[in-house]
């Protein structure tokens, strides 16, 4: 199961004084720019330069009401001249380190400026993004670009496209859908439907930083139950730690006029700590769940927040099953950048092929399929753990200094 980056809680509290979308512009008056980026682990990760300097690697995510630098050294000090400073806190109580808010930063992507942009700073970097998600970022960019222009996602071609809005037209192939743009962040209308349940009507934050497919809250509406066929999981992983929950399927989706999918493997988070109702007096909305980029990578899809609207293509891979571990544990890595990362097994799924074989967490990877793991991407060793039932897996891990080879076969868990 992929995670679920949370950035966003941490901006439930924090005003939108972290922006500035009008320092957005296009070089030489273009009204329009084509930007390549890397889709990895389900995440749109595009090269900026800040402060000329660079290029980093940024999250593009719709969930997030600001930016995010997870390094301080990736911007100059007087960037952080008068800093306002923001606690974050445990559950316990406990704090875990602090917020600035960096001023006067510049961004640059192929084409476009972002001058004199505020965003805020870890003081200490706990975003361990890489060795969890295995993806090597150094922040986020939240909503300064939806913000500013129209922003089009073509996930299959990994290519960011950004109009000027008062020039754009929506291109042939696209369905609109209507949705509602509070606090910077885009929430659509969808019904879901369970076994046994009646049709749920929901609202879901369209978050592109959301790996996963979809989560919702049974304690946010009576017809949202978590399913008899589930699994408990780690859902997601923020600086106040991970997030626990369970894994499912609901029977049917459906946003927009004609968007329906069967079989959703869906996240029901345990706490989940966001704001149930967003949105001021005459506005408010509750929030129901995330629909994540699980989904939204099936179409290519266009954000017009100017007037409240999506934009989306089916792609071939709309009717694709949607895929869950079918070999009981999850992994992450160790190792600092630019180091050989050692893979271990994070957590184990119980009555799952790995429990049935004695795998632990603790336990090193040292080959799949007789091909050392540094053969392969985090994306790699998870194409394997989703294989269809009945597949044949073969691993290799060392406990306690001993090698021991470990044949699975996979089947369905939920």
């Amino acid at each position: 199961m992929r995670y679920y980056l949370l950035i966003a809680t941490f901006f439930v509290s924090i005003s939108c004084f972290a922006q500035n979308p009008l320092g957005f512009s296009f070089d030489n008056g273009k009204q329009y720019v084509e930007l390549s980026f890397k889709e990895e682990s389900n995440l749109i990760v595009v090269p900026i330069l800040v402060n000329e300097q660079g290029p980093f690697n940024f999250i593009l995510d719709t969930g997030s009401e600001s930016g995010m630098i997870f390094d301080r050294l990736v911007i100059a000090e007087n960037n952080l001249a008068n800093a306002r400073t923001i606690p974050i806190y445990a559950e316990n109580g406990n704090k875990i380190t602090d917020l600035l808010v960096a001023n006067d930063i510049n961004i640059q992507m192929k084409g476009v400026n972002g001058a004199d942009q505020s965003m805020l700073v870890l003081e200490e970097n706990k975003m361990d993004v890489e060795n969890i998600l295995g993806v090597n970022a150094h922040g986020v960019l939240g909503s300064e670009l939806f913000n500013r222009f129209v922003v089009e996602i073509d996930y299959k071609n990994e290519k960011l496209r950004l109009y000027e809005p008062a020039k754009f037209k929506v291109p042939k192939g696209f369905k609109k859908v209507d949705v509602d743009i509070i606090n910077f962040r885009p929430y659509i209308k969808a019904h879901v439907k369970q076994k046994g349940e009646k049709k749920a009507n929901i609202n879901l934050l369209i978050d592109t930083g959301a790996s996963s497919a979809l989560f919702l809250d049974q304690q946010r509406h009576d017809n949202i139950v978590v399913p008899k066929k589930a699994v408990e999981h780690t859902l997601g992983s923020s600086l106040t730690g991970l997030l626990e929950g369970k894994v499912g399927r609901v029977k049917k989706l459906k946003f927009g006029r004609k968007f329906n999918f069967n079989r959703v493997v869906t996240s029901f988070p345990d706490n989940w700590q966001v704001k149930k109702v967003v949105g001021g007096k005459g506005r408010e909305l509750t929030r129901h769940g995330t629909i994540g980029s699980d989904i939204l990578s099936r179409f290519t899809v266009i954000f017009d927040y100017l007037n409240s609207a999506v934009y989306l293509k089916k792609t071939k891979s709309y009717r694709d099953p949607f895929k869950f571990n079918t070999a009981g544990f999850t992994f992450n890595t160790e190792g600092k950048e630019g180091e050989s990362k050692r893979f271990f097994i994070s957590k184990i799924i119980p009555n799952s092929p790995a429990s049935e074989k004695d795998i632990q967490p603790g336990d090193e990877i040292i080959s799949i399929e007789g091909r050392p793991i540094f053969f392969y991407s985090f994306s790699d060793i998870n194409g394997f753990l989703r294989e269809p039932e009945g597949s044949k897996l073969s691993i290799i891990i060392k406990r306690n200094g001993n090698l021991y080879k470990k044949d699975l076969v996979l089947k369905t868990l939920i």
